[in-house]
């Protein structure tokens, strides 16, 4: 009897073992195993790491610190290299401290600092459950931006900020002007402040973003100015219809770059309507902040994967326990088995050595819309569900612990 018993209890007790730690080791070795395949295939297909860092932020940092150009020539044959320096001199000037190192121990530390810039605005939102935080850092959205070391990341942290802070206008009004001097497409923001009627931090926006592009531009003696819009243009009429943007997907049925352009920014503009509708109503705030996020991605001429990381934001702040959502970033690797862009053969010469070659074609490539079209539905769906659901304090996966759900 005692034996029977004892197995009776030794099965029990390998039932709740596994209850309590057979859900968080299964999801360990999960995202761990899935990143780690994601990061070997994308070595084997010529990821490098820091590549957008490189040519960026670090290149530009070197070339002041000995009195050279920070900006590229506007021409194409300066654009197709996938990395041409491009953004406003303030981060430019954030990543001298780092252009004395090598070009990969400068990869390194920036990675870093990505990395540990969005575990902090996931802190900012209140997310305290590990599982949403293994999720981001080990979704494929983040990863492509942590290896290639793309600024745009960095863009979630200001970004939680004014959430956080949005009844403080200094604190919300310099988020949103810093966010907007690293990079313009997310300009959208400032329509959030106006309609949740925060016109002090709106000023403050507007303002913060003037000096924390006029003010580094001065620093370097306008170095580029002049040039700049033509770098741009330069810039998206080469990747507007070949990047993962709305643009592409119409670029890729034929469309002229600047009508592509024009319609993605008037469906932007549409979702920007509707947040206006929405932020009158009740929980119009959350909302509207989700879709204007959203409409700042979907309007952005160019877009690369790492672009949709910044649909944590409303994410955390829609559902900060473990939900399905979290996991759109497996959803946007799934489009990637869609026709992509047809490679150009024999490769175009002449490729720099220190160009990747996937790159390099994508900048010759032909556009196809299959691939931009998979993501920007994930986009447009992580969107509308932040949107529209309402908030999940409690998550909608709960995990066994000392024999209760967590509360």
């Amino acid at each position: 009897m005692s034996t029977f018993d004892d197995r009776r209890i030794g099965e029990s007790g390998l039932t709740l073992a596994f209850r309590r730690l057979g859900g968080p080791v299964l999801l360990v070795l999960g995202c761990l195993g899935f990143a780690g395949l994601i990061v070997t295939a994308g070595f084997e297909n010529g990821w490098d790491i820091g590549f957008d860092f490189r040519g960026t932020l670090w290149e530009p940092a070197r070339s002041l610190l000995h009195g050279g150009r920070i900006y590229p020539e506007p021409v194409r044959s300066a654009v197709v290299v996938g990395n041409p320096a491009v953004y406003p001199p303030l981060f430019i000037l954030l990543t001298v401290p780092l252009a004395p190192l090598s070009s990969l121990a400068a990869a390194w530390i920036w990675m870093a600092l990505l990395a540990a810039s969005l575990v902090a605005a996931l802190h900012l939102l209140g997310v305290r459950d590990w599982r949403c935080h293994l999720v981001a850092l080990s979704s494929p959205v983040v990863l492509q931006g942590l290896v290639w070391g793309n600024l745009t990341l960095l863009l979630i942290l200001p970004l939680a900020a004014a959430w956080r802070w949005r009844d403080r206008a200094g604190i919300v009004g310099l988020s949103v002007g810093a966010a907007i001097a690293a990079k313009l497409f997310v300009l959208p923001l400032v329509a959030w402040l106006v309609f949740t009627r925060r016109f002090r931090a709106t000023a403050l926006a507007l303002l913060a973003a003037a000096a924390f592009v006029v003010t580094p531009w001065l620093l370097v003696g306008f170095d580029g100015l002049r040039d700049y819009p033509a770098l741009l243009r330069e810039v998206q009429d080469v990747y507007a219809v070949r990047s993962a943007s709305l643009a592409s997907v119409l670029g890729g049925f034929g469309l002229s770059v600047r009508l592509a352009v024009a319609l993605s920014i008037a469906v932007g503009l549409g979702l920007i309507g509707v947040a206006w509708r929405l932020a009158g109503r009740r929980d119009g705030d959350r909302r509207a902040f989700a879709l204007v996020i959203t409409a700042c991605i979907v309007a952005s001429p160019i877009v690369w994967p790492n672009y949709s990381a910044l649909l944590l934001v409303p994410i955390a702040v829609s559902s900060p326990r473990l939900a399905p959502v979290w996991f759109f970033g497996y959803a946007s690797w799934l489009a990637g088995w869609l026709p992509n862009a047809k490679w150009v053969t024999p490769e175009p010469c002449c490729r720099p050595a220190d160009v990747a070659e996937p790159v390099w074609a994508l900048s010759h490539a032909i556009p196809v819309p299959w691939y931009a079209a998979g993501m920007t539905s994930v986009v447009l769906a992580v969107g509308v569900w932040c949107a529209v659901h309402p908030v999940t304090a409690g998550g909608t996966w709960r995990v066994e612990r000392s024999g209760d759900a967590e509360p």
